[in-house]
């Protein structure tokens, strides 16, 4: 079904460039081989200066459109300006072509007898479709970035899940309290340590759960502490490094991704007093924390894919253009996760009384409303613009374009008078008004018959 559609597009738009070579841009003694000729200039030139564009400027264009839903209006009329100039001397270069090799005339008759007029008719028809493939594009992008963001949040979410999952995990909880059973009857003052640092790891996790970012040295203190409960129960099997202090100031890390992390090389990996796990965890220079363990895998874990490692990449890619690395040879494994020192806010989490609540969803819906009634004025103009634009160069004696744009103007007037609550009789908020109007009376009304 897509392939049909991409072929009825691809004749779609064979045909309107044939009809437009001949009627707009007055291509003389047009056939099939000098129209391939032509339409392959026509599209090498674009797409080639398009591809240039995309390769150097699509991470900064991603960037701009991210900052506000507005700059999209300004990247369309960008590229939709650059491609207007590219247009245009493809225009007059096929123009020249013609006249010259085909028509047998001069080249400066392009210029002469008003024929230069076809040339500004045929980019100016084309920068309008392409202004409209631009705008779809770039809201398609916009949109698409959103619903990854949401993918994100939930990843989020999943990630905090799986963390409490993982500690909370019955096999967990029946092993630390094995330790801790067994750490009562043989040291004491060695089980009173064991159930503060399990403590400790549970206070930190209910504190930190729903923070973006949390300092370093908070997440390094944590590890330690993990890390402590850990060779309590692991004893000599797991050795650790870890640095004394931050050397980075201000240094911030994702909340207990530390301790995803060292689950992860407990669960994936072997260890045993003759062959211990030995984990690392330090600070490199270009502002990355690694954290190394070394290998010995468990055969039946060995394919498979940590979602702890997933979803530290995906709340780090919200905040950060900083990849989180990877990297796995004979003898390690290596993670190396970004080293924050400001957070760039994407989205914003609100955070309301619970009496404002139906405020706040209210507040949303019409916000929403709002959006949708600009979308709605922005494909209005632009539709609009295109076929005012054909009319003139198709038939200008007759305004047929004007027939389309009364009738959707009334329905875009009733659209904004529902968006922003206006009556062209009653005026502005008259329903709340109304509705408050009677609530005084009835109030009022209460207590007159108290008095």
């Amino acid at each position: 079904m897509k392939q049909k559609n991409s072929i009825v597009k691809i004749g779609a738009v064979l045909l309107i460039t044939f009809l437009m070579f001949r009627r707009v841009l007055n291509l003389h003694y047009l056939d099939i081989y000098l129209f391939i000729f032509y339409f392959s200039i026509l599209i090498s030139m674009v797409f080639g200066v398009n591809y240039y564009l995309k390769k150097r400027y699509f991470g900064r264009l991603n960037m701009y459109l991210r900052e506000n839903e507005r700059n999209i209006g300004w990247a369309t009329v960008i590229t939709t300006a650059i491609n207007f100039v590219v247009i245009l001397c493809v225009a007059i270069l096929l123009k020249m072509i013609n006249s010259f090799f085909v028509e047998g005339q001069h080249i400066a008759t392009v210029f002469m007898d008003g024929r230069f007029r076809s040339v500004l008719n045929f980019t100016v028809f084309y920068s309008i479709l392409l202004a409209i493939y631009f705008h779809i594009t770039f809201s398609s992008l916009v949109k698409d970035q959103q619903i990854e963001e949401q993918k994100v949040i939930t990843g989020n979410v999943s990630a905090q899940f799986e963390s409490l999952k993982n500690q909370l995990d019955p096999h967990f909880l029946f092993n630390s309290l094995n330790v801790l059973g067994a750490l009562i009857e043989e040291d004491q003052e060695k089980a009173v340590e064991f159930n503060h640092s399990l403590s400790k790891t549970y206070r930190y996790i209910l504190d930190q759960k729903n923070k973006e970012l949390v300092p370093l040295e908070e997440e390094l203190a944590f590890a330690k502490t993990y890390i402590e409960l850990l060779q309590m129960r692991f004893e000599d099997s797991l050795i650790f490094e870890l640095p004394e202090k931050v050397k980075q100031e201000g240094a911030k890390v994702v909340p207990l991704s530390l301790q995803l992390l060292l689950e992860n090389v407990i669960k994936h990996n072997k260890s045993s007093s003759q062959r211990p796990i030995h984990i690392l965890i330090k600070e490199s220079p270009d502002g990355y924390l690694i954290i190394q363990n070394t290998l010995n895998k468990k055969q039946a874990l060995e394919n498979r894919k940590g979602i702890g490692l997933e979803n530290i990449a995906s709340r780090y890619a919200l905040l950060t253009s900083k990849p989180v690395f990877i990297e796995e040879s004979e003898e390690y494994f290596t993670v190396r996760i970004p080293i924050l020192t400001k957070i760039i806010e994407q989205m914003r989490i609100i955070d309301v009384p619970e009496n404002e609540q139906e405020i706040l969803v209210e507040a949303k819906k019409n916000v929403e409303k709002i959006k949708k009634f600009y979308a709605h004025l922005t494909t209005f103009i632009m539709v609009n613009v295109f076929l005012i634009v054909i009319n003139m160069i198709t038939n200008p004696t007759f305004p047929w374009a004007l027939i389309p744009l009364f009738g959707w103007g009334i329905g875009l007037a009733a659209d904004a008078m529902r968006t922003f609550n206006y009556s062209l009789f009653l005026g502005r908020d008259w329903e709340d008004k109304k509705i408050r109007e009677y609530m005084d009376k009835h109030n009022n009304g209460g207590t007159q018959k108290w008095n």
